[in-house]
């Protein structure tokens, strides 16, 4: 199958990229920073994956839906690619960059999805997702305000879709030691709300519950072959798996 992943390149999106590309499916990865996919697309080629690269921002409103548009023969969407946001109160973090967590994590995501829709005749779009938007986060409420906003989009467009082979997951990978709780964990702060999330993320990590990457990754692999798409509209943990 052919499998375009967004933040692809690099942290949890990579080892989704290394599972998939060992399944033999067609990969096609974007992120933004140019330098970390020419390293994945090397890395991954010289053990036999077949993938390709593009630079697409998810700020950009055009520039994945246009990718996709490109391809045309689609069969798996992964909207991985996503911004932590700002750390603080809501009403003192800049406004810009709380609404520019928006413009990556949702507005980016539902672009691509609907471009995806447009395309495919048949498969799958996976949205990844965090309990934080299922659960609340104070403090970092960009990031998750947005996810809620994607998993409430996942369950609406899965109704829309009923009539067509196209099923639209959102899967939460648990927390792992890579990508915002990896980096939450290892975060020397002088921001007191920051600190808050550095203890709280490195207790949850010594009290054993993190998801290995490699489990978050096959579980990926198990929904992007089908398995799941009776529960299209639905949300996905680690404890499907």
């Amino acid at each position: 199958m052919r499998v375009l992943i967004t933040g692809g390149a690099k942290e949890l999106g990579r080892a989704f990229s290394e599972v998939l590309g060992a399944q033999g499916h067609q990969l096609v990865i974007t992120g933004r920073d140019e330098k970390a996919l020419d390293a994945a697309g090397t890395e991954l080629k010289a053990k036999g994956v077949d993938v390709e690269t593009h630079v697409a921002d998810l700020a950009d409103p055009h520039a994945t839906p246009k990718l996709i548009e490109s391809l045309g023969d689609l069969d798996v969407l992964v909207n991985n690619g996503a911004l932590g946001g700002p750390v603080g109160s809501t009403w003192q973090v800049d406004e810009d960059d709380w609404w520019r967590t928006f413009e990556v994590n949702l507005r980016g995501t539902a672009t691509a999805m609907n471009a995806a829709i447009r395309t495919m005749t048949s498969g799958r779009i996976i949205n990844v997702v965090s309990n934080a938007g299922v659960h609340r986060w104070p403090y970092v409420t960009a990031y998750s305000v947005s996810k809620a906003a994607v998993i409430k989009l996942t369950e609406n467009l899965a109704i829309e879709l009923k009539r067509r082979p196209i099923a639209v997951l959102s899967y939460d990978p648990g927390m792992v030691d890579v990508g915002l709780m990896g980096r939450g964990c290892a975060l020397d702060s002088s921001n007191p709300h920051e600190q808050r999330i550095a203890t709280w993320a490195r207790s949850q990590r010594e009290q054993g519950r993190f998801t290995p990457v490699e489990q978050s990754a096959g579980l990926l692999a198990r929904i992007v072959s089908g398995e799941f798409d009776h529960r299209s509209g639905g949300l996905l943990t680690p404890a499907d798996g």
